[in-house]
């Protein structure tokens, strides 16, 4: 990779500093091919595929440094800049750059290195982060690019007047609040927290697009070829699609609709075959963590009516039906004889209220004092708990405080207190029950920034907490993640990419490679359940016959029912590939459904091939059927999670 490929990037990830790019052009190549650094001694460097990516630690960076709208012949202080590339960087902007570490032999080889490529005013000392370097203090600029539990009153005063300070006050880099203070006087600083989300990744590759159109007929005719019926779900040739599954350590079954029965019966009967076939440990859907927990605590046997039923507001019907309680019995059952038993998680970061209520609750069983501080956090924003909407609307508009900071100190709190509370699946649950209120408190505000915004950091979270899961069950644990085509497909192979939105896809696809397979649903026509407005009832509505010119109207001109096509070259070849490879409709239906502004509503610009590994279809499906006080049978238990 040349610089200026790399400085490509940088502008594609929205670096438009021409000094900071311009530092990025001059780097000596030699920096990517190093073959002498200290891995032993200092884990966080990477050296993989010659660095032909920059990492996103480093492209964190570059963004923070131009927050700080940086000038030439300064003085600056970095703290936890673990990038010799960065250092390189920095060398051609500042006229003095002191670097402090707490590795030695990385903080000693890095200045060496730099030296040997003629880099010679790139200064290191190795020091407890956050006391600075004072010898050789007043510093113009001071970059912080470790988090820290808080601010360091000794880092201010080495600042110049005037001097800028950026730092990452949080628990971890992904829930870090990112602040700049300002010295204006002996003894006043000036503090501006930031917007930007640093710590949400832009696309690495971009996903090659076909500019030619193929006739429909080649499209269809290619399609059925390629095709592989099956008349029903029960006749579905499971076997061969765990085959091209292969080693995966993540498959992502989507759904076009939050509604249709045959995606989530399919989503299920791939499921099975993968716990009990292929070892995956555990589902996780697009569903409240703290809901989940309960459906979780049922499949292995541990539930215990808790003081709210799941899956009981807007849209109910998309969890609690009978689709989804036949699997979570098949999967209960399933661990009554099985071990390790198989789990059931959710994702998303909405259930503020109950989130809250798990984390006090579970400290007041395991530390009194802890479940004091929890309330006295928490009292900030839970005024609001019913309708967090409001909160956000009101912090945003000046009326109210944010209760970020207090939020996220009850996670740093919980974190500090690890051993103490014993690091046990309780701790873990109510740690992740933390997490959602801090990414919950910050989606309520986003909501009003735009969009991309709100979404992006929910579809961050819910990765995350994909990772966290894995994490937690080992480095050779195995996940299925449940949720719609758009946040289980390739974010970049969509108008979504232009819109400036990310998803799970996009992040399992750059973190996992070729070991997350995906799979996308699609239907012609049927039944839906759906409502047309946000909050309003469920109906069952008719589903109007795919548009024209949509991958979907494709499919079902070739007139089979029912069929999965696969889509990576090594199974389907050349030709299928590049036939599908223009980009073309495709239908998403959420829980709202609006026929009558179908297009406007309902469609968007994709590309199949390089949104997903496979495509599974329905010509006619139908709605599925949410579970009421009239119609589940049989008779559930007063203390089933679903009754």
């Amino acid at each position: 990779m040349k610089n200026n490929e790399m400085v490509m990037q940088l502008k594609n990830r929205g670096i438009k500093n021409a000094l900071l790019l311009k530092a990025f052009q001059d780097i000596p190549f030699s920096l990517f091919i190093l073959k002498d650094f200290p891995t032993a001694s200092y884990q966080e460097i990477e050296k993989t595929e010659a660095l032909k990516l920059i990492e996103t630690r480093a492209l964190v960076i570059a963004k923070m440094l131009e927050q700080l709208k940086i000038k030439e012949g300064e003085k600056i202080l970095t703290i936890g800049v673990d990038s010799v590339y960065i250092l390189a960087a920095l060398s051609k902007i500042y006229k003095e750059v002191y670097m402090v570490d707490a590795h030695k032999i990385y903080a000693e080889w890095a200045v060496k290195t730099l030296n040997n490529i003629g880099i010679t005013n790139v200064f290191a000392k190795n020091n407890n982060q956050t006391l600075g370097w004072k010898a050789k203090a007043p510093f113009d600029v001071i970059l912080i690019a470790s988090e820290l539990e808080e601010v360091p009153k000794g880092l201010k005063e080495q600042l110049n007047i005037e001097g800028k300070l950026l730092i990452p006050v949080g628990p971890d880099w992904v829930h870090s609040v990112f602040e700049i203070i300002q010295r204006v006087s002996e003894t006043d600083y000036k503090t501006e927290k930031l917007r930007d989300n640093f710590f949400i990744p832009h696309p690495e590759i971009l996903p090659e697009i076909e500019s030619t159109d193929f006739p429909e007929k080649d499209i269809i005719n290619e399609i059925k070829l390629k095709a592989m019926p099956f008349e029903d779900i029960k006749d579905f040739p499971i076997d061969d699609l765990l085959d091209r599954i292969g080693d995966a350590q993540v498959v992502l079954l989507g759904e076009a609709s939050h509604g249709t029965s045959e995606f989530y019966l399919m989503r299920q009967e791939i499921t099975k075959g993968l716990i009990e076939k292929k070892g995956f440990n555990f589902v996780c859907a697009e569903a409240d963590w703290s809901d989940a927990q309960q459906i979780n605590s049922y499949v292995k046997d541990k539930y215990t009516q808790n003081q709210w039923m799941p899956f009981a507001r807007f849209p109910e019907w998309m969890w609690k039906n009978k689709e989804v309680l036949n699997f979570v019995e098949w999967l209960r059952a399933y661990n009554m004889k099985h071990e390790p038993q198989a789990g059931f998680y959710g994702l998303d970061l909405y259930g503020l209220e109950n989130s809250i209520l798990l984390v006090i609750d579970y400290l007041e069983k395991k530390d009194t004092e802890l479940a004091k501080l929890a309330k006295s956090r928490y009292t900030c924003i839970m005024p609001y708990m019913s309708d967090p909407s409001i909160y956000g609307k009101m912090v945003l508009s000046n009326q109210l405080i944010s209760c970020e900071k207090e939020i996220l100190k009850m996670l740093i709190d919980l974190l500090k207190n690890k051993i103490k509370l014993n690091h046990s699946p309780e701790y873990f649950y109510a740690y992740q029950n933390a997490n959602v209120v801090v990414d919950a408190e910050r989606y309520y505000k986003a909501m009003y920034y735009g969009s991309a915004d709100s979404w992006n950091l929910r579809d961050f979270h819910m990765f995350q907490t994909l990772k966290s899961l894995l994490s937690y069950f080992g480095p050779h644990s195995k996940a299925v993640v449940w949720a719609h085509n758009s946040h289980i497909g390739n974010a970049l192979a969509t108008e979504m990419y232009s819109r400036g939105e990310i998803n799970i896809g996009h992040l399992c696809k750059e973190q996992f490679k070729n070991k997350s397979y995906h799979i996308g649903f699609g239907t012609h026509d049927g039944t839906v359940a759906a409502a047309h407005n946000w909050g309003g009832a469920m109906e069952i509505m008719q589903v109007n016959p795919s548009l024209l010119g949509s991958y979907e109207n494709l499919c079902s001109q070739t007139q089979i029912a029912n069929f999965t096509l696969p889509l990576r070259e090594n199974d389907t070849g050349k030709k299928l590939r590049k036939l599908l490879n223009a980009p073309k409709l495709e239908r998403a239906i959420g829980v709202m459904y609006r026929p009558k502004t179908e297009r406007m509503s309902h469609y968007f610009q994709a590309v199949l091939p390089s949104q997903f590994d496979e495509y599974i279809w329905f010509n006619t499906s139908k709605a599925v059927t949410p579970i009421t006080t009239s119609n589940v049978i049989p008779k559930l238990l007063e203390s089933h999670p679903f009754a």
